[in-house]
């Protein structure tokens, strides 16, 4: 890896990032619009733009590069946008309904408290598979994995020869207890790869080995409703890379934040939703480690949304289940959750309360914010800021992009006159909406699940975070914020991609009661190791390089809720079941509090988990080296329009890259980047760290 670079790109609602490593460990960057449908063209115009930084032509810098990791939305796009291919299932005899159901919560399923309490407001989540493209075949596997009814084989056929004639484009099969024994499935599927060799299918067991029959059918179709806009994408974007130079390994972000190979992506498509997000987190995690900060906020404001993930003891939080368009899936995913607060998010009157909202709709890449110029005309928080003062409208993007001011304004007036609010004082409002959300957001995530806020350090990243974390931050009583390198925030998330290394998740299901049988529990991680070391051997992965951990799920008996649970490495000894139950309980009272559970009713343990990652992971460094020893002035200043004072006065306005380290600020100021700006706000102070960091002191 030493004698070439390292790229990784993640392509965003409004903007595609682009980091390049050189073997020095000097960090360029690349940003560029994103280019929604046709991603690939965004995704090759940022790793341009970061080789014409560096000088070279996009060619060489691809023919140099000996891996290339990518953070893709195409997934998520098609799934909000539903613009994914017409779905057929095949389910079994009596269960086809199970995703019509939603198991009684799609209504409010993942929907934020007024919402739910709104009845009437509220709505049954858009089905990715219409119902008369759901077929039943005869065929039972019972609840201890033993075939009660053998599959309708003929059946299967007729099903897909059905759905396929009505206009399905793809095939989910999700069969009931397929996670305990898959043998119907694996007919299936060997049926229907037979017939039709070039059919896009999915199969519930081999993409989620655990009980839940609709979560499980929910992934199923899920991964079919996006397989084939994948499997095009990624074969479009290959032909790109191959075309400018590059014929490597081209590697995808999971959500659960490993790297996988394009060939997997296109057969499990599901595991990118919501990668781009992850890397952000994973960059936080090992920027965490080099700093002993173990409690980091990780708070992602980019052009569409503003996503945030909370890391206690600098562990990856991890959750084994999500909801996505308020359907159940069963996808293990590094726990960040995201409000519509991002630059681009769109400010409007409520016109039933009249009052001032920001979010979640958003101006997206095309038309985008009224400043960039391209035909939106409903202001956004990028305008807000601009017209605040806050944003150098000549050196956006690095001096790539010239922002509209005066239209800014207009569109914050017409706005204003709404509300019955002058511009400066709109303008302000908007962003005071904006960053209220952004609290709420970090609240629910950090005091609703039992954490002080105040124990934590906030990074702030994204193209906005460090114009905004001084709000927020400062409600919820975080006393230190961390913009990280400078510049390197605003692709904060590119570069994590680019850290991420080969991982994967193992799962095997049980069924025990405590107290559980250490034998039972060792052959089902044998089972799993032995197929973690084939699909690294299959990969090219020496299994010297990985460490394994191994966990379980438990639950207290009839409840619903389970908890995963770390299990002791090494050999199991008669006491291993009783520190798997400690460990349960500990994580249980920590995630729904103290006293709550009933360890008197019994422990259940449902699933056998393994996890592997590389034993040597990469590790975060200075993307950019501070300025010489010494003190560095203002490059000149703007006028700012400061709430905090309800006036506007004349700001100092740093040039960031130039700052040397140790040097110490105090607001209000502007630190401009090529690719960001921090906003140190009145009163608050800014030291610079080695290796480039921002650290500011939330205490005036």
């Amino acid at each position: 890896m030493s004698d070439g670079y390292r790229i990784s790109v993640d392509i965003g609602g409004t903007f595609t990032d682009c980091t390049v490593v050189a073997p020095d460990g000097a960090v360029t960057i690349g940003k560029s619009p994103s280019t929604p449908p046709e991603f690939a063209t965004g995704f090759v115009n940022s790793v341009a733009a970061a080789a014409e930084h560096m000088g070279i032509s996009l060619t060489d810098l691809l023919s140099q590069t000996n891996r290339l990791s990518h953070g893709t939305t195409v997934g998520i796009n098609a799934v909000v946008s539903r613009t994914g291919a017409r779905v057929g299932l095949i389910s079994t005899v009596g269960h086809g309904d199970s995703l019509r159901i939603l198991n009684n919560t799609g209504r409010t399923n993942g929907q934020p408290v007024e919402r739910i309490l709104d009845y009437a407001a509220s709505s049954l989540p858009e089905r990715f598979v219409r119902r008369e493209d759901v077929i039943e075949v005869s065929e039972r596997i019972d609840a201890f994995g033993e075939v009660v009814v053998p599959l309708d084989r003929d059946g299967v056929l007729r099903a897909a020869e059905g759905l396929l004639e009505q206009g399905v484009e793809t095939l989910a099969v999700s069969f009931l207890w397929s996670h305990l024994n898959a043998v119907h499935e694996d007919a299936a599927r060997e049926l229907l790869d037979e017939r039709y060799p070039d059919l896009y299918v999915s199969y519930g067991s081999l993409l989620a080995q655990r009980i839940g029959e609709y979560p499980r059918g929910a992934t199923a179709v899920l991964n079919s409703y996006i397989g084939p806009l994948m499997r095009d994408y990624v074969t479009m974007l290959l032909r790109e890379l191959g075309a400018n130079g590059y014929n490597d390994r081209l590697l995808f972000a999971q959500c659960d934040g490993g790297l996988i190979d394009a060939e997997d992506v296109i057969a499990r498509p599901v595991m990118t939703l919501e990668s781009g997000p992850v890397g952000g987190v994973v960059a936080s995690v090992k920027a965490g480690e080099e700093r002993g900060q173990e409690n980091i906020i990780a708070a992602d404001m980019g052009g569409t949304t503003f996503d945030v993930s909370v890391i206690s003891g600098s562990q990856l939080p991890i959750r084994d289940s999500v909801v996505v368009e308020q359907h159940d899936l069963f996808l293990r995913m590094v726990d960040v959750e995201s409000v519509g607060a991002g630059g681009g998010s769109l400010a409007w009157v409520d016109p039933q309360s009249g009052a001032l909202r920001v979010g979640p709709q958003s101006a997206g890449a095309i038309p985008g914010p009224v400043c960039y110029g391209r035909g939106g005309t409903v202001p956004t928080v990028t305008d807000a800021d601009l017209v605040l003062g806050l944003l150098n409208p000549d050196n956006f993007l690095g001096g790539r992009m010239t922002l509209d001011v005066e239209a800014a304004r207009k569109a914050i007036t017409e706005l204003g006159e709404k509300l019955g609010l002058g511009m400066l004082e709109c303008a302000a409002g908007v962003q005071e909406v904006a960053d209220s959300l952004m609290e709420d957001k970090i609240r629910s995530m950090t005091v609703a699940r039992g954490h002080d806020p105040r124990d934590f350090v906030l990074y702030a990243f994204g193209g906005g975070g460090a114009v905004h974390a001084g709000l927020f931050a400062r409600g919820l009583g975080i006393s230190r914020v961390v913009v990280p390198v400078g510049d390197l925030a605003s692709v904060w998330s590119a570069y994590g991609i680019g850290l991420e290394g080969y991982g994967r998740t193992y799962e095997f299901p049980v069924y025990m009661r405590a107290p559980f049988d250490p034998a039972t529990i060792a052959d089902g991680f044998a089972r799993l190791d032995e197929l973690a070391r084939e699909d690294a051997a299959r990969s090219g992965i020496e299994w010297s390089s990985l460490v394994s951990a191994r966990s379980a799920d438990l639950k207290y008996a009839l409840q619903v809720y389970d908890v995963e649970a770390e299990v002791p490495e090494g050999a199991l000894d008669d006491s291993s079941p009783q520190r798997i139950a400690d460990n349960f309980e500990r994580n249980y009272a920590q995630r729904f509090g103290e006293g709550v559970g009933y360890p008197e009713g019994g422990v259940d343990m449902t699933a056998l988990r393994l996890h592997v990652d590389p034993a040597d992971s990469l590790r975060a460094g200075a993307a950019s080296k501070p300025g010489a020893a010494g003190t560095a002035g203002p490059s000149g200043s703007r006028d700012v329009y400061w709430p905090e004072h309800r006036e506007v006065s004349a700001t100092p306005v740093f040039a960031g890259p130039g700052l040397p380290e140790g040097q110490r600020l105090t607001g209000p100021a502007l630190l401009d980047f090529p690719d960001t700006t921090v906003v140190l706000r009145p009163g608050l102070g800014l030291v610079v760290e080695p290796g480039g960091n921002l650290t500011i002191e939330m205490e005036d």
